[in-house]
């Protein structure tokens, strides 16, 4: 499955340029490990690491126009092949056009395969991560064939050890935008920011009419089993401008009705 997801055909993504660097931001050659701070346009190559301080962020654009935004306190690298991004901490904004491909996730312990024009990754402390769908439909995969489908306004984590999954929870997808400097912190929108506002609307016409409901919990909270570890708190210290909580309610599968 994680095969199918990377795609042998599809593009390569070993290397990105800065295209916005908002205030600490700063490339750590993979030779000499001493850091200089980022440039605009300047060429990141596989596997010379990004790294962003309190309040900082940057956009990458790759030469198929796959776009990575990276949060605050995060260190991130390409690998040399594939489609694969090693998150040593932090949150990552990730954008692939339709058609190019996904990529790969490493993060602590686990990997996984994820399709989807647009989600979020964040790691968690327990060396584990956690995706979330941001508009369409996706899908996200082990090393061990184990996979699951997500639609927009979905989280799922991948365990610590890349050995499973948590159930898939909905959150409030206009909170989370609204309050995701991903999303909101750049001086231009995602070539998918429309999608993402249909998708937002979509879910509070649900809201409204009842169809789900806001129950106020936190993904956190809601998913918390002892391999989970911090769950959405690693998001709220890379990706919000305030400390909003995105919440859910229960998914088929999850042993309970909506609520």
């Amino acid at each position: 499955m994680a095969g199918c997801l990377t795609g042998a055909s599809a593009a390569q993504l070993t290397e990105s340029t800065f295209t916005e660097i908002i205030k600490e931001v700063e490339l750590l050659p993979a030779v000499t490990k001493s850091s200089s701070p980022a440039k605009l346009n300047q060429l990141v190559k596989a596997p010379d690491m990004v790294r962003t301080g309190a309040d900082s962020r940057a956009e990458l654009t790759a030469p198929d126009n796959t776009i990575t935004r990276v949060g605050a306190n995060t260190v991130f690298s390409f690998e040399t092949k594939g489609r694969v991004l090693n998150l040593q901490k932090g949150s990552l904004l990730f954008h692939s056009p339709k058609g190019v491909g996904g990529g790969m996730i490493k993060s602590g312990g686990a990997s996984a395969a994820v399709l989807g024009t647009t989600l979020l990754v964040a790691s968690t402390a327990d060396s584990g991560f956690k995706v979330i769908l941001l508009e369409g439909r996706g899908r996200v995969a082990l090393p061990n064939g184990r996979s699951v489908g997500l639609r927009a306004g979905q989280i799922v984590y991948v365990l610590p050890g890349g050995n499973g999954f948590s159930g898939v929870l909905d959150i409030n997808l206009a909170k989370l935008v609204a309050g995701s400097l991903l999303l909101t912190g750049f001086s231009h929108e995602l070539p998918s920011a429309r999608l993402i506002q249909d998708a937002v609307k979509r879910q509070s016409g649900q809201l409204a009419k009842g169809r789900a409901e806001d129950t106020g919990v936190s993904a956190d909270n809601f998913a918390r089993t002892p391999r989970v570890g911090n769950g959405i708190g690693a998001l709220d210290d890379n990706a919000y401008a305030t400390f909003v909580l995105p919440v859910v309610s229960r998914q088929k599968g999850l042993g309970a009705s909506a609520h």
